[in-house]
Parts: structure tokens; C-alpha cells; sequence
């Protein structure tokens, strides 16, 4: 069963007006630098809302149809829900390398670390996993550019990898923007390190020790968090 990505975005935009919370919404919003409004709706009733309109009314055609549907509401939910269906594993395996430009402006739009943070490591990052060479191709596209959010998302790309992460891409990215004085891009590659010392810790401790002169403290700190 399926239906047109219009009316599962219907569906789902009546769904969540139904189940809005005023007072919740105000401070969400205010969590969010008041840069978005939102519906007031928490993260598991979110999911059980639109796990009850996928049963209902099936997946749409074009998941990302919806996607895009979901990004032109001002609710900050609707652009939540769009990476809850985007993440599903089932929704996932349809996806195509061919698909990371629209992605890609999804990242380019209202763009904050709650989208991106799921759009780059989960879907780019997810479907981009069985093609190694198309990995190192848009990581370093991404981090060439001058937009904040690419260059997380070129940082964040490999974070659920594990030991599969190309640490060498990974250190690649990193090092090209060590320089930069934005938040996020350190706090990524901070956060990246941290997950790869999982698997390596060795690996991330001696990276850290050979440029920390270059390394902002926000990334050593994240890097090293669970090192010992």
C-alpha cells in the first residue's frame, strides 16, 4: 500500500495540528534561538504520529517529494517527520547515490544542526556507505565549500561508520577547515573524532597529539572526551 507524497504530507500536517501543544511549542522555539515555530509535538510522539499515518495511508510514492513538502511548512516538526521517514531502513534502501544533490539542498535550506545532524550522517552518509569512492568524492566537495553546513556535513558523513571510517578522508576534512572559527565545524569534527575513538582510540589520541597546535580546543575537548 502507498499514496501520493501530497496527501501522506496532508495527512501528517492535520495529524500533528491535532496534537499541538501551545506551550510546549513556545519553548521548543526558544530552545531553537526562536528560529523556527513549532507544532509543540516531542520526539516519541512525533514518531508514533507518523508511524500511525504510514499505516493508515502506506509510504508515499516519493519519499522525497514529501521531503521537499515538508521542508516549505514554517513547523520545525514537519522537517523532523521528513527525516523520520527518510532514516527508516526500508526508505533508505531506495535511495540512490544519484539522490545526495536534492538531499543536499535540504541541507542548504533552514538549515540548522537538527536537520543537518540527521540529513548527513543517517541519509547522505547512509546510502553513500556501500560506494567508498563516492564517500571520499562528496566529502571532499562538501568540505571545499564555503557553506557552514556542508562543511559539517562533510565532516559528519562517516559518523556512523565506525570501523569502516576512512580515517584519512576523515582527517583530510578536518585539517582543511582546523583553522575556522565556527561552532559547528569544530564542534563536528570534535564529535566525529569521539565516535571514531570507539573503534580507535589510539588513532584519534595520536591525531590529536600531532596537531594540536592547530586544533581549536572545542575539537580536543569533544575528541578526547572518552579517552582515557
Amino acid at each position: 500500500m502507498s499514496c501520493s507524497a501530497r496527501d501522506f504530507h496532508s495527512a501528517l500536517r492535520l495529524t500533528f495540528s491535532r496534537n499541538a501543544d501551545s506551550e510546549r511549542a513556545l519553548g521548543a522555539a526558544a530552545y531553537m534561538r526562536n528560529q523556527f515555530p513549532f507544532f509543540g509535538i516531542d520526539a516519541p510522539t512525533r514518531r508514533r504520529l507518523i508511524r500511525e499515518v504510514q499505516q493508515k495511508l502506506g509510504l508515499p510514492l516519493s519519499v522525497l517529494e514529501l521531503a521537499d513538502l515538508c521542508w516549505v511548512d514554517r513547523e520545525r516538526e514537519m522537517q523532523y517527520a521528513a527525516c523520520d521517514v527518510l532514516s527508516q531502513s526500508k526508505v533508505l534502501r531506495t535511495l540512490t547515490p544519484d539522490d545526495v544533490p536534492r538531499l543536499e539542498r535540504l541541507v542548504l535550506q533552514k538549515s540548522w544542526w537538527d536537520t543537518v545532524d540527521v540529513l548527513a550522517p543517517t541519509i547522505i552518509g547512509g546510502l553513500l556507505r556501500p560506494f567508498p569512492e563516492l564517500v571520499q568524492w562528496h566529502a571532499q566537495r562538501m568540505i571545499a565549500s564555503e557553506n557552514i553546513w556542508l562543511q559539517r556535513s562533510a565532516i559528519l558523513l562517516q559518523l556512523k561508520y565506525r570501523d569502516a571510517t576512512d580515517f584519512d578522508l576523515l582527517a583530510e576534512c578536518i585539517l582543511l577547515r582546523a583553522s575556522s572559527d565556527e561552532f559547528f565545524v569544530r564542534k563536528a569534527a570534535g564529535w566525529a573524532l569521539r565516535s571514531y575513538a570507539y573503534v580507535k582510540p589510539d588513532r584519534v589520541r595520536t591525531f590529536v597529539a600531532d596537531h594540536r597546535q592547530i586544533l581549536s580546543g572545542l575539537t580536543i575537548r569533544e575528541a578526547l572526551k572518552n579517552v582515557s
